[in-house]
């Protein structure tokens, strides 16, 4: 059995949705160059580790760092064109929801599905902010695609897109791994996924996309299987607990990322999910387990919102299907409002981000003043004639690091205890070491007495916001071993404001 030839009008309705992704798309990215942030501290490491190519980093695989990294010859190392390829990944994400929609049922629910991924509340997040959810969800929808196609007789091109979405999207984010087991259930509810994955060609296309991904396991043996082991440590916490107001807070996140609408349309199906069609079995087979599982985490206390976002891929495809066999529209059309409200909102927040506040608080004061903050070392810092700045944390360093890129110093933090592993990525990569030159020491700490041999100097405040502050204090210590101070008291930490 083969695929039958998609029909001059779906096509078109493929070539004009790519019209409207192009055009949201666009919006997106005058949005990131209007915009008036700083990059966020796991933004700043993901470009420190795109300087310093490798096939894995201390808290997570490769593939973000390496987009960052052939983004810079493109458009340079601004915050703009550092999650520009964020955006651009959504992009991809819509369209491969649109064509397995397309696939599955038809134009109209390939529409609502496009439509849906497009203007959902997570992506409209999402695309505006460099993080490793982008390109694994954007390789789950392939990955969904081309197993969708091949379930339908598709041939040779799906399989090697399976294998490559698999591959890439294992070296986005580990939690590709879920598709996995998601395969195995819908193995088991569809007949026609059975049938699939009893193709050995099938089998060796997953085999290549973990051939693919291969040469991260190869990194982590050879260092020490770092990021396996902060996987672990972040999935573990602090112990497991039942938290009933967690497991709340989890799930309404996933209405909002989804969207309200497709959720709900997507769970009231899975409650008569005896009756419904096959092809909505196996949406239900890619969504359900990790949405289930990662909900009662959540209620023992551990799960971050986006640790499911696997899931909503196929909640987008199902609900579109869904959602066009309706006779009213009205619901559907007021989640898509909801959505473009929303995205119209943080494109005007963006760009307000110094003078945004909401509700007596500042939402962008931890993307505000680190431009500022490093002007103000990098200053200190030729004063005293110092090449080396050492920060006391890993956001200080992350910032620091990429707002001092065009200058010549040298930014490093105290390296692990004797006996230690490293806690953070420039721990590991950028430890500092016994120079015998003095360096300028930037921390939230105002002890004096804690930095054996330093000399204060002024202290340097920043705007973070309307009425937001970042203060550090600034020392100048040796550059040996016995100059790394003792820890801060909780107390004495001078936190931003």
């Amino acid at each position: 059995m083969s695929v039958a030839p998609r029909r001059p009008e779906e096509r078109s309705g493929l070539a004009l949705f790519a019209l409207v992704v192009m055009g949201l798309t666009a919006v997106r990215l005058i949005g990131l160059w209007s915009a008036r942030t700083d990059l966020y501290v796991d933004e700043a490491q993901y470009w420190a580790w795109s300087q310093d190519l490798a096939w894995g980093y201390f808290s997570k695989p490769p593939f973000l760092a390496w987009m960052i990294a052939a983004a810079e010859p493109v458009c340079g190392s601004t915050e703009a064109c550092v999650r520009a390829p964020s955006t651009l990944s959504w992009a991809v994400t819509a369209l491969a929801v649109f064509a397995a929609a397309a696939t599955l049922g038809g134009r109209r629910a390939a529409w609502w599905a496009g439509l849906g991924v497009l203007l959902a509340p997570g992506a409209a997040f999402s695309a505006r902010i460099a993080s490793t959810d982008a390109p694994l969800l954007m390789f789950w929808a392939l990955a969904v695609l081309a197993f969708v196609r091949l379930r339908a007789g598709g041939g040779r091109g799906w399989l090697g897109l399976l294998a490559v979405s698999l591959g890439l999207g294992l070296l986005s984010k580990y939690a590709m791994i879920y598709l996995l087991p998601c395969l195995a259930v819908a193995a088991l509810v569809d007949p026609e996924s059975r049938r699939t994955l009893r193709r050995p060609v099938v089998w060796l296309a997953l085999a290549a996309g973990l051939l693919i991904f291969s040469p991260n396991l190869v990194w982590n043996a050879l260092n020490g299987a770092v990021t396996f082991q902060h996987t672990a440590d972040n999935a573990r916490g602090e112990g497991l607990a039942l938290d009933i107001g967690s497991g709340l807070e989890f799930i309404a996140a996933q209405f909002i990322l989804a969207g309200p609408v497709a959720l709900a349309v997507v769970l009231l199906a899975a409650a008569r999910a005896s009756t419904l069609s096959r092809d909505a079995r196996l949406m239900l087979a890619l969504s359900l387990p990790v949405l289930v599982a990662l909900t009662l985490l959540a209620f023992l206390g551990r799960a971050h919102a986006n640790w499911a976002a696997t899931a909503l891929i196929a909640v987008w495809i199902l609900s579109g299907a869904l959602i066009a066999s309706w006779d009213t529209r009205k619901w559907p059309v007021a989640g898509l409002m909801v959505g473009l409200a929303f995205q119209g909102l943080l494109l005007a927040a963006d760009a307000r981000a110094d003078r945004f506040a909401l509700f007596g608080s500042e939402p962008y004061q931890r993307v505000r003043g680190w431009s500022n903050l490093s002007a103000s070392v990098a200053a200190r810092a030729r004063a005293e004639g110092l090449g080396t700045v050492i920060a006391e944390t890993r956001t200080d360093a992350a910032s620091l690091t990429y707002h001092l890129r065009h200058t010549p110093l040298q930014v490093r933090v105290w390296p692990a205890l004797p006996g230690q592993g490293p806690e953070h990525y420039y721990q590991m990569a950028r430890a500092f070491d016994d120079t015998g030159h003095p360096a300028l020491l930037v921390t939230a700490c105002p002890e004096t007495s804690r930095v054996p041999g330093a000399r204060p100097l002024p202290s340097a405040t920043v705007a973070t916001g309307p009425t937001g502050q970042r203060v550090r204090h600034l020392f100048v210590v040796p550059g040996d071993a016995e100059g790394r101070p003792a820890p801060c008291r909780g107390d004495a930490v001078i936190r931003d404001r």
